[in-house]
């Protein structure tokens, strides 16, 4: 099935070692393709002729393509040191990912853990403030904008202060709907007042508000037909990616579009 650009278009996330079955499914299905950068080993494996082959497989079936840069176990504002540069050089190398695949935006987790101690939040706050300018500098070298994504966040003002604290016009956010329904007690009104107008993508994924689950969208606690209502008044589109198994993707896709009230428009 050709895919096509459509504003309303939506993403599926593909771990980047399934990337050859995953672009594959995403073109039968007419999905996009979000590449998401799971294994921080697998992605250092590539060298620049192997992006190249999946950049002209991408670029053959005429897919957009953003990606979702690593995360296990990584903290650029770590207090140690260690692991705040190996965490620095893996996003780094993620930038360079993105812009040989064509991608040109790519997210990221911020670390942030709202259970610091008052000392602890200070100390990496700073750290975050004199580490993340490089790193913003670099992904506007790429052409690349960094979207922060909500994770273990419980209050969205924490994403604009550390977007303030990169120093660089080029960050973004990346709203996790799952996320905010089980991490965070406030309204999503809160969270998408705050961070819809510098938004550039969108997480899709349900759970029971207990655990984060990537349920298929329904099947939890999240009001999907509420978030339909503030897409269709943010005026200008998104990057709608959904999170879910391969297996679900379909099914997904149809009950959002329910919810959304789209019409294949």
């Amino acid at each position: 099935m050709e895919n096509t650009r459509g504003k309303n278009a939506f993403y599926l996330s593909i771990p980047f070692e399934r990337h050859e079955e995953g672009i594959d499914f995403v073109v039968r299905n007419g999905f996009q393709l979000e590449i998401r950068m799971t294994k921080v080993d697998h992605m250092m494996s590539l060298g620049r002729e192997d992006l190249g082959r999946i950049r002209e497989k991408i670029d053959g079936f005429g897919l957009s393509v953003f990606t979702h840069g690593p995360f296990f176990g990584l903290d650029v504002a770590s207090l140690d040191r260690n692991i705040s540069e190996y965490s620095a050089r893996c996003i780094s190398h993620g930038l360079d990912v993105t812009r040989a695949l064509g991608g040109k935006v790519m997210v990221i987790h911020t670390g942030y853990l709202p259970l610091f101690s008052r000392g602890g939040k200070k100390h990496w706050l700073r750290n975050w403030a004199e580490r993340m300018p490089a790193i913003a500098g670099k992904a506007g070298e790429c052409g690349v904008t960094l979207a922060l994504e909500n994770t273990w966040d419980d209050e969205p003002e924490v994403l604009l202060r550390l977007a303030d604290l990169a120093g660089s016009d080029n960050i973004g956010f990346c709203l996790d709907v799952g996320h905010v329904n089980v991490f965070s007690k406030l309204p999503l009104e809160r969270w998408w007042d705050a961070l819809s107008p510098r938004a550039a993508a969108l997480h899709i994924h349900d759970n029971d508000a207990v655990s984060d689950d990537h349920m298929v969208p329904g099947d939890g606690t999240f009001d999907f037909a509420r978030l339909g209502l503030l897409l269709r008044g943010l005026g200008r589109p998104l990057l709608l990616d959904l999170e879910v198994d391969m297996a679900s993707a379909v099914e997904s896709r149809a009950r959002l579009e329910g919810y959304f009230a789209w019409n294949g428009e």
